[in-house]
């Protein structure tokens, strides 16, 4: 894989990176601990919590074949940055890395979905709304507005429902639902009730499975639970309870396999059997699991352990962990290329990308990156 590429991308977010508001830097200065493993107390519609919940979000394009010049000149391949301190996304294109104009949203904008066929991104907006973008012209489009705060946002394979975790407000920041959007009419239906979760640690994330039958949701608390949706009916199905603080999920390519990462245990996932939805023996991992990815081929899940400052490799057919590989403070996200080849994973305190060859588990020179790195995330 060509590191050279996508340093050049991200050198040209971290070049034109908005400035952050004064209000926005005390914030993160006075809320770094606050904002440890992703537990904020839920969204109150002030610059202060939000800039606890992220401040960066950086999209990597998805990765040209090696030595193919033509292939990274070819058109068409954009990147899309959510700027949450700036209420913006800002279109790169992955030609050269360079950052189109940026696009202009309201209400902090946290995450970014894109439908199968490229020609939508949904961004989610922390206060009350999810951001239609059409990818052809990068214009937004009418917010559709839902009830709640909007954390995150997968879209079913068809492309025809798009699900958005929301968080309640004020004092029901504890209470989390799952909206369906009709992509086709951009209508929200009636909300998923997940069931409430712990104050202190409030659901955190979802995912698919390749068919699109299941949205699985993550519900924080003592111990954690994750509620199966069926896209069929969207209805909620009885909670598969795991570790303590479930921070992740991530699904095989071949939807046999759910793993969760806990990141109150000491150093636990544990894999779900999607055919029966129940829970099987938890693997020990690092301190601190917050994020797993699983390769292309389904063999191995690489999980980032935030206080270990290691990314440790998982072998999915024995559900057996490997020798961890250093990756220096604090371990967020992961990012797997197309091809499978490599990793990356990014830092929360350290400004960096860390690329890991998958063939070897080493890890090459990290890539510097921009202040407090979120997520990373490859367009289609």
């Amino acid at each position: 894989m060509d590191d050279g590429w996508v340093r050049l991308v991200l050198e040209s977010v971290v070049d034109r990176e908005p400035p952050l508001g004064s209000v926005v830097n005390d914030s993160l200065r006075a809320g770094v601990k606050l904002r440890r493993r992703r537990r904020a107390q839920g969204v109150a519609g002030s610059a202060a919590v939000v800039a606890v919940v992220a401040v960066v979000a950086v999209a990597i394009p998805k990765m040209p074949p090696q030595n193919s010049a033509a292939s990274r000149t070819a058109p068409g391949r954009t990147a899309y940055v959510a700027n949450i301190g700036a209420d913006t996304i800002t279109p790169i294109s992955t030609a050269n890395g360079t950052p189109g104009r940026p696009i202009k949203l309201d209400n902090y904008p946290v995450s970014i979905a894109i439908t199968p066929d490229g020609k939508t991104a949904y961004v989610p907006c922390l206060l009350n709304a999810v951001v239609p973008i059409t990818t052809a012209t990068n214009r937004p489009g009418r917010p559709i507005r839902i009830e709640g705060s909007p954390q995150t946002i997968v879209i079913t394979p068809d492309g025809k429902t798009a699900y958005v975790l929301t968080r309640g407000t004020g004092d029901r920041t504890h209470d989390s639902t799952v909206v369906p959007i009709t992509t086709a009419t951009g209508k929200p239906g009636r909300p998923i009730r997940i069931g409430p979760s712990s104050q202190a640690f409030p659901a955190q994330d979802m995912a698919i499975t390749p068919d699109g039958k299941t949205v699985y949701v993550l519900r924080g608390g003592h111990p954690g639970t994750v509620v199966p949706i069926a896209t069929a009916t969207n209805t909620a199905g009885n909670p598969i309870r795991v570790g303590r603080s479930p921070e992740d999920i991530a699904i095989t390519p071949d939807g046999k396999t759910a793993y969760v990462a806990s990141g109150d245990d000491p150093g636990l996932v544990t894999p779900i059997a999607t055919a029966t939805n129940t829970a099987g023996n938890p693997i020990r991992v690092g301190r601190s699991p917050q994020f797993i990815a699983i390769t292309p081929d389904g063999k191995t899940a690489y999980v980032a352990n935030y206080d270990s400052g290691t990314v440790t490799p998982v072998v999915t057919a024995t559900n057996t962990a490997e020798r961890p590989v250093n990756v220096g403070l604090h371990p967020w996200t992961i990012a797997i290329t197309p091809d499978g080849r490599t990793i990356y994973v990014d830092s929360d305190k350290t400004n960096k990308v860390t690329p890991i060859a998958t063939a070897t588990n080493k890890a090459g020179n990290p890539i510097k990156v921009g202040t407090e790195p979120y997520s990373i995330v490859f367009v289609p």
